[in-house]
């Protein structure tokens, strides 16, 4: 029984699709591909393959429909996952731990290889299309006019029962 560890560093933006990459490079043949996350301490995984299927019941509920295997057919020994849409719950530890057998060995010499992914999942501000702020300005515009318009109303309104109360003590000063 062998055991290989290595190691990796990746941001993805929120609410991006991300490419956790891990890869076996032997010819031998995997027998179970778990994608977990050994820092959450919950039940399920991330991404469960054994006898030549996935398993989504083992999946923990955070991940259904967000993750598939980036080739199905594990071509070249390529068992990287997708996620989709990520979110800030999705940072964290990721380990791809993968056990092969060698069909030329016996079937109980085989080998284990784990390899962990820190991700950390950011969010940028994203800059608003030209139309977006386009929209943007003739709203703030509508508003200040609105504005002006029921400020303007306003003094007319009190100008003129001003006026009207001028008007009316101007009659009553003025002798029959």
């Amino acid at each position: 029984r062998h055991q290989d560890q290595t190691w990796q560093n990746m941001q993805a933006t929120l609410g991006a699709d991300v490419t956790l990459q891990c890869q076996i490079t032997t010819d031998e043949r995997i027998s179970v591909l778990k994608w977990s996350r050994p820092d959450l301490n919950t039940d399920g995984y991330v991404y469960f393959y054994r006898n030549k299927r996935s398993y989504e019941n083992y999946q923990h509920p955070s991940f259904h429909g967000r993750v598939k295997l980036r080739d199905p057919e594990m071509k070249d020994g390529d068992v990287s996952v997708i996620l989709k849409n990520v979110t800030f719950n999705d940072t964290g530890m990721y380990e791809c731990h993968i056990a092969v057998r060698n069909p030329v060995r016996s079937k109980r010499a085989h080998t284990e290889i784990s390899h962990f992914i820190e991700l950390t999942v950011t969010g940028e501000f994203v800059m608003p299309t030209v139309e977006a702020q386009t929209i943007l300005i003739v709203a703030a515009v509508a508003v200040v006019i609105a504005v002006v318009i029921a400020v303007a109303v306003g003094l007319l309104v009190l100008l003129l029962k001003r006026n009207k109360k001028h008007h009316i003590l101007l009659r009553k000063n003025q002798p029959c």
